[in-house]
């Protein structure tokens, strides 16, 4: 291949018009701390348990919550050793995209990368929709109540339902993203690591508040605070009683059946525990099996969080009241606002800056999970440059190595797959279709680490770690687990009709478009190099350089 120069802050074409990754600013300074840090956001607690789990006490009674949420635990370790052991044996830029191109075929690299970033700007849509609709509405909303002013919750209302006020702050949603990137590693590290600190502590006080407060002061403090909008002296058990007549289900006995889609729905917040794959190259120690160890840890201590603060606040609000409130048209009409652990416990607490401060450490989370979904694609867009299947100026940087073209291209698309979005009435068709169309990239990961000791024995050899078990590789029998996984969920959104998966037809429709335009790029890019002298194909048989 080619030689790389030390040029601080170029890249240095060659003859045949590829070029080496010279000094672009992706060095290997970030440490495990702050790789944990990015491994654990994608599931961080926060966001199930204020809105995507406890709605599924209803949707399927009697499923055990606990159990499922042990029973997923196999597919974040598995989905964690398939890239994580994969990353050790190949510490590159690009994630997915690198090692399925070099293990399996450069189409199949390229057609799981575009489902992995396609997911990725989904998903980006999805949180700039959630941040006024579950975010600065209920959070003004939540705020009056207490405060028993009209005004603001008048104001949450007029956010919460217009698309204007939603496309505004969604593009600040994704400004800010994209300033935490354009700052360069050093800014972006200690930024993400101090809003880590500050919303992980936030889901700490409400955890400990919850946590000395008995059931009996809860139910009597929510009283108090409800009968001035009610104008009933038990609210709480009215919730309780209402849900009854609307055929909730509450105190069911327990069913295999139902706790099936409970492992699910852990699943799809806890198997994202995998990103620091697409930043291997600037890893700390990347070739060691701390990077798939660090993966693994990061998933579980995120779900055994999640077990951990529902249980207090389950305990605290009780069990067939959260289950009640959480289900359709669960709180009182004059109550109108998600029934979010932080609401409930500034009721409970009664106290508006209390209010105030929960829910803006809330909010906080937004821009950090959002920033977490801006990496891939320009980690992704880099490693296409290198590959020469991009124009190299993509991977141009500021004076302080940010990747400011790749940022500004990875906006733009958010931008356009945002108002998309906006024309779906549905907000969580968009997060459906993107976990379903991320889990195609992600068990094309699982089969290259299924097939690498056999594929690709001499990348193996050299790998970090070589443990087997009964005699199969161990990333082996990740990859194999990965896949299965990969396939359950898949099942899940399909045959449970509570996932609300509305409409498949759509979802195939851009699976196919995706499929279509990743092999369009491949074809393409290798017509055009072959005329300047250059077979894409020997690029794709050798490890890129660092």
């Amino acid at each position: 291949m080619v030689e790389e120069v030390s040029s601080p802050t170029t890249t240095t074409a060659t003859p045949t018009g590829l070029f080496a990754r010279n000094a672009t600013g992706l060095v290997r300074q970030v440490s495990p701390f702050s790789a944990y840090v990015l491994n654990f956001i994608g599931g961080h607690p926060v966001q199930p348990l204020a809105f995507g789990l406890f709605f599924a006490f209803a949707t399927w009674p009697g499923g055990n919550f606990f159990l499922g949420g042990l029973l997923a635990i196999p597919m974040v370790l598995a989905f964690s050793y398939s890239f994580g052991l994969l990353t050790s044996m190949m510490p590159r830029t690009g994630g997915d995209y690198t090692l399925n191109s070099r293990i399996l075929h450069p189409t199949l690299g390229l057609i799981g990368s575009f489902c992995q970033t396609m997911a990725n700007f989904m998903s980006a849509a999805f949180f700039g929709r959630l941040i006024v609709t579950l975010g600065l509405g209920p959070g003004l909303i939540g705020i009056g109540l207490v405060a028993h002013n009209q005004g603001l919750i008048d104001a949450g209302n007029t956010l919460a339902n217009s698309k204007v006020w939603i496309f505004i702050f969604g593009t600040l949603l994704f400004l800010a993203a994209a300033g935490v990137l354009g700052g360069g590693w050093g800014w972006t590290l200690r930024l993400q690591n101090g809003l880590f600190f500050v919303v992980t502590g936030g889901l700490a006080l409400c955890a400990i508040i919850a946590l000395l407060t008995p059931q009996s002061q809860f139910i009597a403090n929510f009283n108090n605070f409800a009968e001035y909008w009610t104008k009933n002296p038990d609210t709480y058990h009215q919730i309780i009683n209402g849900a009854k007549q609307n055929g909730v289900p509450l105190g069911a006995e327990f069913s295999w059946g139902n706790t099936i889609p409970m492992i699910g729905i852990f699943a799809t917040f806890s198997i994202f525990s995998w990103f620091t794959s697409f930043i291997g190259g600037e890893i700390r120690q990347a070739r060691s099996v701390k990077t798939a160890n660090i993966m693994a840890l990061s998933g579980i201590t995120s779900l055994l969080a999640i077990l951990l603060c529902a249980a207090i606040f389950l305990n605290t609000f009780g069990t067939d009241f959260f289950t009640a409130a959480n289900a359709t048209n669960g709180m009182p009409g004059a109550l109108n606002t998600a029934p979010t652990y932080f609401f409930l416990l500034s009721a409970s607490l009664g106290s508006v800056p209390m209010s105030i401060l929960l829910v803006g450490l809330y909010l906080l989370f937004w821009p950090m999970l959002t920033y977490f979904v801006f990496l891939q694609p320009t980690r992704t867009m880099f490693a296409y440059a290198f590959d020469g299947i991009l124009p190299k100026g993509i991977t141009n940087i500021s004076r302080n190595h940010a990747p400011y073209v790749a940022v500004g291209v990875t906006f733009v698309l958010t931008e356009l797959v945002f108002i998309w979005s906006l024309t779906n009435d549905s907000i969580f068709q968009v997060i459906i279709y993107a976990t379903l169309i991320q889990l195609v990239s992600m068990g094309l990961v699982g089969l290259s680490a299924l097939v690498v000791p056999w594929r690709r024995p001499q990348l193996y050899q050299a790998a970090a770690t070589k443990i087997r078990v009964l005699g199969v590789p161990l990333v082996s029998i990740a990859g194999a687990v990965a896949i299965f996984s990969a396939a359950f969920i898949w099942w899940l959104f399909f045959n449970y009709a509570g996932f609300g998966l509305a409409d498949p037809t759509g979802l195939f429709i851009w699976l196919g478009g995706l499929i279509v335009a990743a092999l369009a790029l491949y074809f393409v890019a290798r017509w055009v190099r072959a005329r300047q002298g250059v077979d894409l194909r020997l690029t794709y048989a050798e490890i890129p350089p660092e």
